[in-house]
């Protein structure tokens, strides 16, 4: 492929990627063939909405050697793996889509898929770990690769690898391993719980050994949320759902939304956040009810968020203030959670990750012990991401650093 049409091709791709909620702002990557020798691949730690043909970056496949001041995304070599074991690939897309992230967390090797799928194959292989961006990551997806039958293998604790001869057929085969993904957790849900109908919270107590009746017993309609909340100056909005309200001296705190006092002490002892998102799915509101602390299970929760979330009630205000000094989300008990950041687009991150966590930690529960990241490599990859990616000057209206 010309190379301009290669670099367009990857733009369009990186785009429908983030709408397609495959990817979030500069997590993941897209490559396109342009040779028999090299392909172009999206850069390290930047957005999609703000990249540029020229920001695209040619690499050769043989040593991963590349032209220029822009770096490329730190897993190149997994997608020069695909391009040389499969000369009829042409396109390849790194996801952290959350259905694959569930697999991803359990000790599962493969996931079957029933009857031989012309995207899929016969079964989905599961890659074993390895710290992001580094050989030993690529030497296991390669391992996992040579073995298939399929377009897609899932990374374990990371996300999924999928190609395709062009980029609609990548984008197949990416919906095509959700869906199977999603079916395999219900379906082990089903056959565990001897019931046919779904219930989100059901699943969540069977997942996390609580007593269903319990846990929903805890998390009745109406119960109280929070809103979304921006510093200002030296006060702080607060959005309910229905108005924006700004609150600006400790006066006005008395007949406000109840979470008005928390969010001021938030901000007071924590400089750094400026944006507060409130989140209450299913499976954040389960995991705030069992009031257990949620441990990374994917490389990005350990890097974004940190090494643990808690559990606080509403009243522990200090508390939960100081636990975001260290993690940038806390779960809120029988309620939800509240996700924090430098900016809007910071917290809307945390909130995805988070979920796609909790999520995780859930689903994979259905399929035997779960065990998190280890500490060491968490802690390792959390102070690269502050030191480093945190850190990285923005570049034509990118916000986050994230490789």
């Amino acid at each position: 492929m010309e190379i301009n049409q290669a670099r367009n091709e990857v733009l369009k791709a990186g785009l429908k990627l983030v709408e397609a909620g495959l990817i979030a702002r500069t997590w993941g990557n897209v490559s396109c063939r342009v040779d028999t020798d090299s392909f172009v691949i999206t850069p390290s730690g930047r957005s999609y909405q703000s990249l540029t043909a020229e920001d695209l970056v040619q690499v050769q496949n043989d040593d991963l050697s590349y032209q220029g001041t822009i770096k490329p995304s730190s897993e190149m070599g997994i997608h020069a793996e695909v391009y040389k074991l499969f000369p009829e690939a042409n396109f390849v897309i790194h996801t952290h889509q959350e259905n694959a992230s569930i697999i991803a967390a359990t000790a599962l090797k493969e996931i079957p898929v029933g009857s031989a799928d012309p995207l899929l194959g016969e079964k989905v292989l599961c890659a074993a770990y390895a710290l992001p961006g580094t050989k030993a990551l690529r030497k296991k997806v390669r391992q996992a690769l040579a073995e298939s039958t399929g377009q897609a293998v899932i990374m374990k604790h990371h996300g999924a690898l999928c190609f395709g001869r062009d980029a609609e057929e990548a984008f197949a085969v990416a919906a095509a391993l959700e869906k199977l993904c999603a079916d395999h957790v219900l379906n082990q849900y089903r056959k565990l719980s001897g019931t046919t109908e779904y219930n989100p919270y059901a699943l969540a107590a069977l997942a996390l050994g609580q007593n269903s009746v319990a846990l929903l017993s805890q998390l009745t309609p109406g119960e109280e949320t929070y809103g979304d909340s921006r510093r200002e100056g030296t006060g702080l909005s607060l959005e309910d759902g229905e108005k924006e309200r700004e609150i600006f001296d400790e006066q006005r705190i008395a007949g406000q939304l109840a979470e008005a006092g928390l969010y001021r002490t938030i901000y007071r002892q924590n400089p750094s956040i400026n944006v507060i998102l409130f989140t209450a799915t299913p499976e954040i509101r389960a995991l705030s009810a069992a009031g257990l602390p949620l441990r990374p299970l994917v490389d990005d929760f350990a890097q974004i968020i940190g090494l643990k979330v808690h559990t606080f009630a509403p009243e522990e205000v200090d508390r939960i203030a100081r636990a975001l000094s260290k993690s940038a989300a806390v779960l809120i008990k029988n309620t939800g959670a509240l996700c924090c950041g430098a900016t809007e687009e910071d917290a809307a991150a945390v909130k995805m990750i988070l979920q796609k966590n909790a999520k995780a930690l859930i689903g994979a529960s259905l399929f035997g012990i779960v065990r998190p990241l280890n500490r060491f490599e968490s802690m390792l990859m959390r102070y690269v991401y502050l030191k480093k990616y945190s850190k990285q000057a923005f570049v034509s209206g990118t916000e986050s650093r994230h490789p």
